[in-house]
């Protein structure tokens, strides 16, 4: 969801307090938009699933679940103008990127050989970069740890199927919206994303 217009007064009471209190933290508007905004379409995707009560909390990894819903597993992501959410019934992941300029001493860093190697061979390599980064950020976030797990203690194949050469399983999902970069990772089935207009909500 495009968050850009978002009126961010008009939508405090659309959020948690403890989301509120996050969001006052920042200085710039797009920014507290971001915040407040990644909490509307959750809580969106929840009310469309009959999910109108949602208690929040944080596992010890800082890692947001709901405590009345144990079976329904959520993950958010923000970049730029946008806002994801994957819910799932079972762990999933999920990272948006704003393709932009690239930081190529970070990416020969964190990458492995055959996963810079990917980035290098491809037609667009900034593209190649980005669509390498969500799918790693994804599964860090899926499995709970996220930057606790670091970027180089896995590798991600990128072929017909995507996949963790460590591990196996998992299922991945990688979509290029123009500007932006989506992937998503879970232990289940992964649909389509939809894209979601501010003025629905």
């Amino acid at each position: 969801m495009d968050v850009s217009e978002l009126d961010y007064n008009q939508m405090l009471g659309s959020v948690s307090q403890e989301r509120l209190d996050k969001s006052r933290r920042y200085i710039y508007k797009k920014d507290k938009n971001l915040c407040v905004g990644v909490e509307i379409l959750l809580n969106y995707a929840l009310n469309k699933m009959g999910i109108v009560d949602p208690i929040f909390d944080t596992d010890r990894y800082g890692k947001p679940y709901l405590t009345n819903y144990s079976h329904i597993y959520f993950n958010l992501s923000h970049s730029e103008n946008y806002v994801a959410c994957a819910v799932s019934d079972s762990p999933v992941g999920v990272d948006i990127e704003y393709i932009h300029d690239i930081d190529w001493d970070l990416a020969r860093h964190c990458y492995h050989d055959c996963e810079y190697e990917y980035i290098l061979n491809n037609s667009s390599s900034k593209k190649a970069f980005y669509e390498m980064w969500v799918l790693k950020e994804s599964y860090m976030k899926m499995t709970g740890l996220g930057f606790r797990l670091p970027l180089n203690e896995f590798t991600v194949e990128v072929t017909d199927e995507i996949r963790v050469i460590e591990e196996n399983g998992n299922k991945f999902g990688l979509y290029n919206l123009g500007e932006h970069m989506l992937g998503v990772c879970s232990q289940t089935k992964i649909t389509e994303p939809v894209l979601i207009s501010l003025h629905v909500i």
